[in-house]
């Protein structure tokens, strides 16, 4: 067997064909095909190894060409690998590609999307000014509401860890 045909059939076989597909594409007998693909860690099931390859080659793909421009990147021999070809490409690409993160509102409890940060308290600029400002004033009204047995519509989440924790603390 040529490297030629060694190449064919590892790439065949990437490529998600099975022995026998490769075998008919080759010229070769199934068992011959079968055999070197064992022997080359190269058996198992072809869909498999199909999606393996292809994160493989993703992966290295990732430091050879620029994930925002497509440019080729010169690598440093020390350090670590680079995935854009300068600052202003990573920034873009950032920009573009910003992480949604599910937060939860320290004033009203809601959950909340944020756009690239996972530091954000609150879900708007309202609970923000509620929370900082009115403590004293939700307190007195809680407490009212409570003493002539109304319904309390919100409860700040600060009033509730406050109410429900443990009075030994």
């Amino acid at each position: 067997m040529t490297d030629e045909l060694r190449q064919k059939i590892k790439s065949l076989r990437y490529q998600g064909l099975g022995y026998k597909q490769i075998a008919n594409t080759t010229g070769l007998s199934r068992d011959t095909i079968r055999g070197y693909c064992k022997r080359n860690g190269l058996h198992g099931i072809a869909a498999g190894l199909k999606k393996e390859y292809h994160k493989v080659m993703e992966e290295e793909f990732i430091f050879i060409l620029c994930l925002n421009c497509g440019k080729e990147i010169n690598q440093n021999p020390i350090g670590p690998r680079k995935k854009y070809c300068s600052m202003a490409c990573k920034r873009e690409w950032e920009k573009i590609h910003k992480i949604k993160y599910t937060l939860t509102c320290e004033y009203c409890g809601k959950e909340f999307k944020s756009l690239g940060t996972r530091h954000r308290k609150y879900c708007d600029h309202n609970c923000y000014t509620r929370d900082r400002f009115w403590r004293e004033e939700d307190a007195a009204d809680v407490a009212k509401k409570i003493i002539e047995f109304r319904k309390v519509n919100h409860l700040p989440k600060w009033l509730k860890d406050l109410l429900l924790s443990d009075p030994e603390e």
